[in-house]
């Protein structure tokens, strides 16, 4: 009899302090500082081009950075475009158009100049990542041949024409996709939610390979050398050979052992030699971009949705503590942090010496986009909307995403 009481108490003191240990982190990896081993500066994210935005994440590494662009405030108000829908995701830019899709199913075309409506296309599904723009002189594609691509919640992917909105061909992948494309190889490269990352013909939207992640993929793919890489829901890093698919490593993201390794919402970007790709269990993690090796863990006391961004071997990343991180890039070391008052969901862009972040207020009419200088962390401006991923840009232009609203701004 007393004997089995002092084992009912000896369990529940043990299970308490096994709930204690939980919440304090007692059970986590933590922080793991990085080194030079590894690390290539002269990798460091040179802006391609200034009068273009053509993917989600700015290039084909997913930098979010083009410090080319003599972009600063005070700015002024030229156009305001309203989407009629919740705009998640933002637009890319290229010859003379800004290109995004909504959660409403419409593709839709602005001119930058004026903020009109150039074309409008209902697409099947709702569109829940940024397009990809396939044009002459970033894509190898000939000019009258230029694309415009759109995943969707149904499952296709869609080829438009640039001028028209015309449909040129589209794929169904079989299962929802909500990984923005990839442009690459005369291909685009997408994920999709039943573990899949595909090569699709440019051509002719035939499918060139398949591979399986880990699980689920709701982030868009980067570049990695010979290689895409890619985050999932099953906590694991894939890298895959561009030509043939083959896995070429995988990593499963350190985490709390009793709560396992999270859910990569958040897309890669790869600098330096190595690949900065965040987790919803608060880790950024940054890895060898051959072998999948860790470089560095940096904790942070909150989810992390953020996809990174890259420049001057800093890592920016927001999160659900309420503030935007800047990381060094060679040992994940803090080097600055802001309080911007609410959580951030969607990730930095870097335009110019400034780094740009929006928040994911409690109301969606109550979000704000607030920029830095991205070497010291010190708040330079604000504006009165933004919900998740804050900006993209080209020569004389900043365009704001809103909750349902674009803005297209310039220098006074």
């Amino acid at each position: 009899m007393w004997g089995a009481l002092a084992l009912v108490g000896a369990l529940a003191v043990a299970a308490a302090i096994l709930a204690i240990g939980v919440t304090k982190g007692w059970f986590d990896s933590g922080s793991v500082e990085g080194s030079t081993v590894g690390f290539e500066p002269k990798q460091e994210p040179k802006p391609r081009f200034t009068g273009s935005w053509p993917d989600y994440g700015y290039d084909a590494q997913r930098s979010r950075s083009n410090t080319a662009l003599d972009l600063k405030p005070p700015y002024r108000r030229i156009w305001r475009f309203e989407a009629g829908s919740l705009l998640e995701f933002p637009p890319v830019l290229g010859r003379g158009a800004a290109f995004i899709g909504t959660n409403r199913g419409a593709a839709i075309a602005i001119d930058t100049l004026t903020g009109r409506e150039i074309w409008r296309r209902k697409l099947a599904g709702r569109v829940a990542s940024s397009p990809a723009l396939a044009i002459d002189g970033t894509r190898k594609i000939r000019a009258r041949r230029d694309l415009v691509l759109f995943t969707t919640t149904q499952g296709f992917l869609y080829a438009l024409d640039r001028t028209t909105g015309g449909v040129r061909w589209r794929m169904r992948a079989g299962s929802s996709i909500e990984s923005s494309p990839l442009v690459v190889d005369r291909s685009a490269y997408i994920g999709t939610l039943d573990g899949r990352v595909l090569r699709i013909s440019l051509r002719d939207g035939r499918r060139v390979w398949a591979a399986t992640a880990a699980g689920d993929v709701k982030a868009g793919l980067a570049v990695a050398g010979k290689a895409v890489v890619v985050g999932d829901y099953a906590g694991r890093v894939s890298a895959f050979a561009r030509r043939s698919g083959r896995l070429l490593w995988r990593r499963t993201s350190p985490g709390e052992a009793l709560r396992g390794a999270g859910r990569f919402y958040a897309g890669p970007a790869v600098a330096y030699g190595r690949v900065y790709v965040s987790n919803v269990n608060g880790r950024v993690l940054a890895l060898d971009r051959d072998t999948g090796a860790v470089a560095w863990v940096r904790v942070l006391h909150g989810l992390v949705y953020s996809s990174a961004a890259v420049s001057r071997r800093l890592v920016y990343v927001g999160s659900y503590d309420r503030r935007l991180h800047a990381l060094d890039a060679v040992t994940g070391r803090p080097r600055w942090s802001a309080d911007v008052g609410e959580r951030i969901s969607g990730s930095p862009s870097v335009v110019g010496r400034l780094v740009y972040v929006s928040t994911l207020a409690r109301g969606a009419r109550k979000g704000r986009t607030f920029a830095f200088d991205a070497r010291t962390g010190k708040r330079v401006w604000a504006f009165p909307d933004g919900r998740y991923t804050p900006v993209t840009a080209v020569t004389g232009l900043l365009v704001i995403t809103g909750w349902r609203t674009l803005y297209g701004l310039a220098p006074r």
